[in-house]
């Protein structure tokens, strides 16, 4: 089928394109490819307000455009004339100075057939649309300044209905305009809801306000805001307050005027529900708060962190000018050694206790859960107390049922939590006191209770006594306080396990109950260890057993040889990993302790580079670091360690590890 064109006589289609160009609205210009005027139709001469059709022709299409709307046309142009459809959007005035718009297309048209290519441009005048986009972009800051120009706002509204209906249903604030109530005293007593726009329901949650009256919606509404609007009402002075709502459940931030002269009673809020920002705010003066107490007591810890290590620090310096000025006196080297393992055991207690809140707050301590008689644990925690329980000459009783109280449990844990529990019992009680130990079964959990007749716990310091450097007995000198650690130690540890503790107390100077609670096992069967046989004694008979120290520390490395040496075993010491491989293939020893933190080549490379010399692979290598995390273990066992000792390690543990060689 062929188009109508092809059958059309060309003069009829010469015609009728001429037709349509003159019947299309817009202004519609043909241009010669170089941009100069040939044509425009009549449309276009007449919203151009033209007069005169030859004074168009040749002319260049750029000059009637402002100079400012200049590179947009020559892209326009170039676009077209490259084949594609040109555009722009700009001012331009008619040839009688009139302001117009236009919304202008340019197109080039197709060549052949020996004619010539030529530039359609279709001009729309969009200067109504314009003229109202603008107007609403008045609106819109008009409706942003309301806050600050409320009064100018208002009386706007009330000049145009249109421009009002506009503001009030396009205002993302809650706004509404009420009449205020007074009673024959001239007192307010309510308010009716006159209209509102739709964000008042989605601030208040009001639904259907219209006609009906605050007291009618809100019963429970207090005086503060009848008294303060009412007060706008009567005087014309506009207030901005902020205030909670409590029937509600919100907090508003508000602006509220009166609308009319003297003699009206109506009053316009313009509102924010801003309960989460006064959440937000609450919450932020509460961490800060948190902050600041924790900042307190971390500061307050490190004080008596410090105090408690200058305690042992000090008998301990003593007691060395003691063994320096006593010569070879048996007696008091023995008594200066007593102290000592007394002093450095309370050292490691401090350090130990860090060190599982360290573990447990990173998730790193691991229970070793086991079936155990809760008797038993119970019997070695206080084997662990009893020395503090007898300095303060306290009376001790304990109450344990003849039946098995079987758990699941980390014996050593749950023996260090009733031990923590019993010495604080010791500590904040006076000398004298009396102190008891119980456990009982109690449904499925078995009820562990610390009684004593001390300081006491005062009831404002009971809910935080488990937490991270909180102290008790405050009373006392700071010496008996420890480092406000051991009760979160306690929480934690018991929690692990499944369990719970808790305090209570009269108060001042009425004794402490702490009572921990865990779950029995599954069944009621005692499988715990068999009754604790003593420690190997150390055979001096293999006194021919070498055993190499490695340690940058000098003196730990020499007293620890020392100590061997006396034990019978032949001991040499090296202090870094270079010298010790010298040492060990010349000395042959059976066991090395070595130091982890070495300079040069740590403790870990010492190792490797032990077990890949020849003749020394089977050497029983001990890991002797300050180092005791899980990781740290892991880490020594992939160096090809045999055993892991922390510092300060106890002799009886050297001992027995050297002999089970």
């Amino acid at each position: 089928m062929q188009e109508p064109r092809d059958t059309m006589p060309a003069q009829d289609a010469v015609s009728f394109g001429w037709a349509l160009f003159e019947a299309i609205p817009d202004c519609v210009k043909l241009l010669d490819i170089d941009g100069a005027i040939l044509a425009m139709n009549c449309n276009g001469r007449s919203v151009m307000e033209i007069d005169d059709a030859d004074l168009l022709h040749g002319q260049p299409w750029m000059a009637f455009w402002p100079a400012e709307s200049h590179d947009a046309v020559h892209a326009a142009l170039e676009t077209a004339r490259a084949g594609g459809t040109g555009h722009l959007v700009a001012a331009c005035p008619t040839a009688k100075g009139t302001p117009k718009w236009w919304d202008v297309m340019v197109t080039r048209t197709a060549s052949g057939d020996g004619l010539r290519a030529h530039l359609l441009v279709i001009s729309r005048d969009i200067t109504q649309q314009r003229n109202a986009s603008e107007e609403r972009e008045q609106l819109l800051h008009q409706l942003q300044a309301a806050n600050i120009e409320s009064k100018r706002v208002v009386e706007q509204l009330r000049a145009s209905e249109e421009r009002y209906r506009t503001l009030f249903d396009s205002v993302d604030e809650g706004f509404c305009i009420f009449e205020m109530l007074f009673d024959d005293a001239n007192r307010p007593v309510d308010y009716r809801f006159l209209e509102m726009n739709p964000t008042f329901q989605a601030h208040t949650g009001l639904k259907d306000a219209v006609g009906r009256t605050a007291r009618e919606m809100l019963p429970g509404l207090d005086d503060f805001w009848f008294d303060t609007y009412g007060r706008v009402a009567l005087t014309g002075e506009p207030v901005r307050f902020e205030n909670e709502a409590p029937a509600m459940g919100r907090w508003f931030d508000v602006y509220a005027t009166r609308i009319g002269g003297a003699d009206s009673r109506k009053v316009g809020l313009l509102f924010n529900d801003i309960s989460a920002r006064k959440q937000s705010e609450s919450t932020l003066r509460r961490l800060a708060d948190d902050l600041a107490e924790a900042d307190r007591r971390k500061t307050e810890f490190l004080a008596t962190l410090a105090h408690e290590l200058r305690n042992p620090l000090a008998p301990i310096r003593n007691g060395l000018s003691v063994m320096r000025m006593s010569g070879d006196n048996p007696a008091a080297m023995a008594k200066v050694r007593d102290m000592m393992e007394r002093q450095v055991g309370h050292m490691v207690h401090l350090i130990d206790d860090l060190l599982d809140i360290a573990r447990i707050s990173g998730g790193k301590l691991e229970l070793k859960r086991q079936r155990t008689d809760l008797a038993a644990i119970l019997a070695s925690a206080v084997e662990t107390s009893m020395p503090l329980i007898e300095a303060g000459k306290h009376a001790f009783t304990l109450d344990v049922p003849h039946a098995a109280l079987p758990v699941d449990a980390d014996a050593t844990r749950i023996a260090q939590v009733v031990a923590n529990l019993l010495n604080n019992a010791a500590k904040y009680t006076p000398p004298g006191g009396q102190i008891a130990l119980s456990a009982q079964r109690d449904g499925l959990d078995a009820v562990i209770t610390v009684r004593d007749s001390g300081v006491g716990i005062a009831a404002d310091a009971l809910a935080g006594v488990f937490e991270m450097f909180s102290q008790i007995g405050r009373t006392v000198d700071r010496s008996q306080g420890g480092l406000g650690i051991g009760l979160s130690l306690v929480r934690r540890l018991v929690e692990m396990h499944g369990g719970s503790v808790a305090a209570t107390s009269a108060g001042a100077n009425a004794g402490s109950i702490f009572t921990v609670r865990l779950p029995l096992a599954a069944e009621a069967v005692q499988a715990g260890p068999a009754a604790g046989e003593p420690a190997p004694a150390l055979d001096n008979a293999a006194g021919g057993l070498k055993v190499l120290v490695v340690d940058d520390n000098v003196d730990a490395a020499v007293t620890l040889s020392m100590i061997l040496e006396m034990s019978g075993y032949t001991a040499k010491v090296a202090h870094d990993g270079y010298e010790a491989l010298a040492v060990a293939q010349s000395f042959g020893p059976r066991v090395a302790f070595l130091d982890i933190g070495m300079p040069g080549m740590s403790g870990y490379e010492t190792a490797r580079a032990i077990r890949a010399t020849p003749g020394l692979e089977d050497i029983v290598l001990v890991a002797l670091t300050g180092w005791g995390a899980e990781s740290d273990r892991q880490r020594s066992n992939e160096a090809g360690f045999d055993h892991h000792l922390t510092k300060p390690v106890q002799l009886d543990v050297v001992e027995a590890l050297l002999a089970g060689l």
